[in-house]
């Protein structure tokens, strides 16, 4: 049941209409009550596509540098850092200073200065457990380092995070046992570790280990000795309520992936993965409720093209390693009991592919792929204007269940896309993109498609380090069908999507909600109102 009570003041100048009201469940004692705040969307433009704003901030490395390592870039973050409703942007760098874009309302920002040096991955767990959100961003050379916020995003205090001692690239925070704390999980990248010191990578602090919290220290387990760790992700992938991790591996080393039963065992293995895994993502793309993979790698968009020949006399010449890694992108669906691979379409050759996110971009209850291209290298593409592969990033459209090129978003930006996160900035119920791109101005991708409704839900579990629900499950019930989200912190490559989950619901007017929160206990509300984002806040 839902009461209705006052009315709030208006927010960011825009004058939404915004209601409070008290949840209140009963009869069901498996249901955890919580407060429900609501704010209605607000129209924005309409032009059919997506329209590309530059952003303040450039990602490059030292010099004139074209190394193949430099040519990997770095992430992108987007999370409401101060908690005023709106979501901030972080954008790391490899060279000079990172940013956070401090969202003023209408796709207007202000530039703060956090931090100075070379960084990979990015993530804004709140360390500290005061409330309010951190920046931790991952080196490739040591381990991750925290950013936690002071007195405002103009204010961040930098340290590391005591007993949190292995070499990270990849990284992804999460509930791994559902008591309140932020777990940790890391993965190292080897290759890169290996040209930097000079010598073969030896000792325990490499691979992927997972950190669990216990009180004032850290349970470390070491799941694999060694990674090429450019993906990391952290989620419940066989829907038991528990939070598993997935790795996915660069230069011919199997992806592999770990279910949790109160502690991870073996290693195990999908049946077929991309050979040079960049990054990964997690979405239910069938609306069938159950788990699907998405990973990407480097197969040309034209067969045979002759940019990549050095590519391709790389790949000839590495051994065969086993039957299950091809280079390309591979999407996996869910079946129960396993994942089988979808048949092949245009999404599996998507060029030199970094991050490949899904998002309802048209608000039609099927979720949509952006995938983000290109790269720089003089040892690959020496022969090419600037050592640079120049591709358009590349769109698919979702039309129940079959991808297939979108050119009409207006999405193909050739500017080399890295880090990649999707959110609704502007509050108008679609979402924008961020790419973090290199050498290139980040770039923000206002959607201005203007189909169909959505829904918006912000989880807030107060009084815990894990505030913001990760590690929570979503479903949503209309009378076209469900849908489902996994609220989790790493997304793609080397970044973090905001925590906020959106569904598109097409002409649905209302929608029914099931919330499974970290610790497994539910939350029920009905005839929730589309074109509008509540906030539900968990009652201690």
């Amino acid at each position: 049941m839902i009461t209705s009570g006052p009315a709030f003041a208006s927010w960011r100048g825009r004058a939404p209409l915004v209601f409070v009201w008290a949840l209140i469940l009963a009869g069901c004692a498996s249901d955890t009550a919580a407060d429900l705040t609501s704010v209605r969307h607000v129209a924005g433009a309409c032009s059919g596509g997506f329209v590309a704003h530059d952003l303040d901030h450039i990602t490059s490395g030292p010099g004139n540098t074209a190394s193949t390592f430099d040519g990997t870039g770095a992430g992108v973050a987007i999370d409401d850092l101060d908690l005023d409703g709106d979501d901030d942007i972080v954008l790391t760098n490899l060279f000079d200073q990172s940013h956070v874009l401090e969202n003023l309302g209408d796709l207007e920002f202000a530039t703060h200065d956090f931090a100075e040096g070379r960084f990979r991955g990015v993530a804004t767990p709140d360390v500290d457990a005061d409330g309010r959100p951190d920046i931790v961003v991952t080196t490739g050379i040591g381990p991750p380092v925290a950013y936690l916020q002071r007195s405002g995003l103009a204010d961040f205090e930098r340290t590391l995070i005591d007993g949190v001692r292995a070499v990270a690239y990849s990284m992804a925070w999460g509930d791994l046992d559902g008591d309140g704390d932020l777990d940790l999980a890391t993965g190292s990248y080897n290759a890169e570790l290996s040209l930097l010191r000079n010598s073969p990578v030896l000792g325990d602090n490499t691979g992927v280990i997972s950190y669990r919290s216990e009180s004032d220290s850290w349970t470390e387990t070491r799941l694999a000795e060694s990674a090429q760790a450019l993906a990391l992700v952290m989620t419940d992938l066989d829907d038991d309520g528990d939070a598993d991790l997935l790795v996915g591996n660069d230069l011919a080393t199997p992806d592999q992936y770990w279910l949790d039963d109160g502690s991870f065992g073996d290693a195990r293995e999908l049946r077929r993965t991309s050979y040079s895994t960049m990054s990964y993502d997690v979405a239910d793309v069938d609306n069938d409720l159950r788990v699907d993979l998405y990973s990407t790698d480097m197969k040309p968009m034209v067969p045979d093209d002759d940019r990549y020949r050095e590519v391709f006399a790389d790949l000839a010449a590495a051994p065969v390693v086993d039957d299950i890694q091809f280079p390309e992108n591979v999407l996996s669906l869910g079946t129960g009991s396993g994942w089988r691979v979808s048949e092949p379409g245009a999404e599996t050759a998507t060029g030199w592919s970094w991050s490949g996110i899904f998002g309802d971009l048209d608000n039609d209850a099927d979720l949509d792929l952006y995938v983000a291209t290109g790269m720089r290298s003089d040892e690959l593409f020496g022969f090419l204007p600037d050592n640079r592969l120049v591709e358009p990033n590349v769109a698919f459209r979702n039309d129940g269940g079959t991808l297939a090129e979108a050119t009409d978003w207006d999405l193909g930006d050739p500017a080399g896309g890295r880090g990649m996160a999707m959110s609704d900035l502007d509050g108008d119920g679609d979402l924008d993109i961020v790419v973090n791109n290199l050498d290139e101005p980040a770039r923000l991708f206002e959607n201005q498609i203007c189909d169909g409704a959505s829904i918006v839900l912000r989880l807030v579990q107060p009084g815990v380090q894990n505030r913001r629900a990760l590690g929570a499950r979503i479903r949503v019930t209309t009378s076209a069908g469900e849908q489902q989200r996994h609220i989790m912190s790493s997304r793609g490559y080397l970044s973090a999507a905001t925590p906020d989950a959106h569904i598109g619901v097409g002409d649905e007017a209302v929608v029914d909600v099931e919330i499974r929160w970290p610790d497994g206990t539910m939350t029920t509300l009905t005839d929730l109102s589309t074109a509008s984002t509540h906030t539900i806040s968990r009652r201690p």
